[in-house]
């Protein structure tokens, strides 16, 4: 798959920027565009141009990735609908509708750190009581 062109200017300012900042230069490239990415002072793997991006190591890896990105933005819609309305003078049904989603998120993402620690807890060994 041929890599995006980069504007080659824009793209070492911007890597200088973070440079700056402290973030450290990785060995790993940006799969769209093939500059180096960068580690930033919170552990956020950026690319100077397209911005976060997610090392994974197998396909599950990146599911997992990808479904908690969507249930980010589903939350982030959500929440950013239910403001809206509040200026708007909204119909307490509709308030409603958008409160039982962001309650479905919370829950749906409580249900996935219970999953995710019980599985991280499987290959350790439990002492016994």
């Amino acid at each position: 798959m041929p890599r995006e062109k980069v504007n080659e200017e824009e793209a070492m300012r911007r890597m200088k920027e973070l440079l700056k900042e402290g973030a450290v230069m990785l060995s790993e490239t940006c799969p769209i565009c093939g500059l180096p990415l960068f580690r930033l002072k919170n552990g956020d793997v950026v690319c100077p141009i397209h911005g976060k991006v997610y090392i994974v190591s197998s396909d599950e890896e990146a599911r997992e990735v990808e479904i908690s990105e969507i249930i980010k933005l589903v939350e982030y819609e959500a929440v950013k609908r239910l403001k809206d309305m509040l200026g708007e003078g909204m119909e307490p049904s509709e308030a409603l509708v958008w409160l039982r989603i962001v309650e479905e998120v919370e829950r749906i993402r409580s249900l996935r750190e219970g999953r995710a620690s019980s599985t991280s807890r499987q290959g350790t060994p439990q002492k016994s009581p």
